[in-house]
């Protein structure tokens, strides 16, 4: 057998990432099998954003309920006909049992919502403010989706248009994934999205090198040593660092971190490169910092007042607190100045 010539992949040009919802019900919704599997590691990683729409998680929540009905349907069938043979053989069949099959949906759709919104961070973008007129042009026009005949994709010109304005509000760009052809038409006629047709692709991409490595590393090195970088970096880090959830495990008694600042940039430990086009370069960051962590608890030294009711003196200090700190930043070539970040580290121990 001949080996087979090797397909190109071409690296990740955005980390920013949207699947339409025939992506999920190929998949039965399941968000747990393999493609989402390692999906989610790269999300954990900080290589890829996922995005979704509200338009597009009511199609998933009716579809996904009229899936798990109709199949708890099946089994109540498949039960009768084994409680029936049971009869026939004079054997109680307690195996089978019937399926509840709204409150399995129920189910069903909550495991969804937590899986992706919860566990791949996944972020909302609101389809249903998109103002009509956008989506009317479009179909008058008989532009895609509606470009061909009898098309009414109106669902579909909505999360597309919602998608366009969100990446041009945000100055970035994003995959658009979906076998329907017209949706990917309709992608493809705005600079800012990127269409494809697998998770698959998607995969590919991250795992692909973003191209000559002694050119990566020596373009890298250049921003690197570009003047406001370093100012850049703080900026970043500050900017979100209210988001991260802080932990005390200290000796204060009911010790909790109220805030946290950050103090000094010890070092920038190492780099990874998550997306890479020409114009902009995608860095996730290891950054080891110091932050100045306030440390709320209470006074050991009960106090108490004429009625003797105990009150509890609340107290403040502050820790000096040693953070790796992983951060994304997507830089414009042009000019070096940071387009995009996103502090990727959601929990810091304080003690």
């Amino acid at each position: 057998m001949s080996k087979p010539a090797r397909k190109h992949t071409e690296p990740l040009r955005t980390r920013h990432v949207f699947f339409d919802t025939e992506v999920y019900r190929r998949a039965g919704f399941n968000v747990s099998h393999t493609a989402f599997a390692l999906l989610a590691k790269e999300i954990a990683a900080g290589r890829i954003a996922l995005h979704i729409t509200d338009i597009t998680l009511a199609e998933i929540h009716r579809q996904l309920k009229e899936m798990v009905i109709e199949k708890a349907a099946e089994a109540k069938r498949l039960a009768r006909d084994f409680n029936r043979i049971a009869q026939i053989t004079g054997q109680q069949n307690g195996t089978v049992k019937e399926i509840d099959g709204p409150a399995l949906a129920d189910k069903a759709w909550s495991g969804f919502v937590e899986k992706v919104m919860t566990g791949m961070n996944c972020h909302s973008i609101l389809a249903l403010e998109m103002p009509p007129r956008v989506v009317f042009e479009r179909y008058f026009a008989r532009q895609a989706p509606f470009d061909e005949s009898g098309s009414k994709e109106f669902p579909d010109a909505f999360v597309v248009e919602s998608l366009a304005c969100y990446c041009k509000s945000n100055e970035i760009t994003m995959y658009v994934v979906s076998r329907d052809a017209a949706l990917r038409r309709a992608a493809e006629s705005h600079d800012v999205l990127i269409p494809l047709q697998t998770i698959d692709e998607i995969l590919a991409a991250a795992a692909a090198a973003p191209g000559d490595e002694a050119e990566i590393e020596a373009l890298v090195d250049e921003l690197f040593a570009a003047p406001g970088f370093d100012d850049q970096v703080i900026a970043a880090i500050e900017t979100d660092l209210d988001f991260v959830d802080f932990t005390y495990y200290g000796d204060l008694p009911e010790g909790s971190v109220q805030e946290a600042k950050l103090e000094e940039i010890v070092s920038l430990d190492d780099y990874r490169v998550a997306a890479f086009d020409g114009k902009q370069i995608g860095l996730i960051l290891q950054v080891n910092t110091i932050l100045d962590a306030t440390i709320r608890y209470l006074d050991e030294d009960k106090l108490r007042d004429k009625d003797d009711d105990i009150i509890l003196t609340e107290l403040r200090t502050s820790s000096r607190t040693h953070a790796r700190l992983k951060l994304y930043v997507s830089i414009n070539l042009a000019d070096q100045r940071f387009k995009e970040t996103e502090l990727l580290t959601l929990d810091v121990i304080v003690e």
